[in-house]
């Protein structure tokens, strides 16, 4: 009996199997989390981006620009990133020759990991929000 129980604790067999039940869960959400972080990080690149592409159209445009600005800012972000819902604020109208036009996009990104906050404290359980923001003066000619 002693010796069979011996042969037992010194058996290797199935702790591959042991080993790899411990790890796979933590290298998968390891994954998850670098992915979460990327669509986080490629968010704010493209709300900033958005926010630039509708000033430059607002800029340029020589009537009725925060109105253009808007619509331009917002047709590029819900195309650049159809998974967060983009929101586009004017903060500057423009209008004035040589005056500035400014807008403010920003996305709720959804947070894949966050039904694990609980287990996890400090884990942030709702939706990351980041913006973007860009600003030119009001281009145009005198008549």
């Amino acid at each position: 009996m002693i010796v069979a129980a011996r042969r037992f604790l010194r058996c290797q067999r199935g702790s591959e199997f042991v080993e790899a039940a411990v790890t796979i869960p933590i290298v998968v959400l390891v994954m998850l989390a670098i992915v979460q972080f990327g669509l986080v990080v490629y968010a704010s690149q493209m709300a900033s981006e958005a926010a630039r592409h509708g000033v430059r159209w607002g800029a340029v445009a020589q009537a009725n620009q925060a109105g253009i600005a808007a619509s331009q800012a917002a047709g590029f972000a819900s195309t650049a990133l159809p998974v967060g819902n983009p929101q586009v604020s004017v903060l500057a109208p423009g209008g004035v020759l040589g005056s500035n036009i400014k807008l403010q996009v920003s996305y709720d990104v959804p947070n894949f990991l966050g039904g694990l906050a609980g287990l996890f404290p400090g884990l942030p359980s709702g939706p990351f929000h980041v913006t973007g923001e860009a600003s030119m003066r009001q281009e145009g000619w005198l008549q």
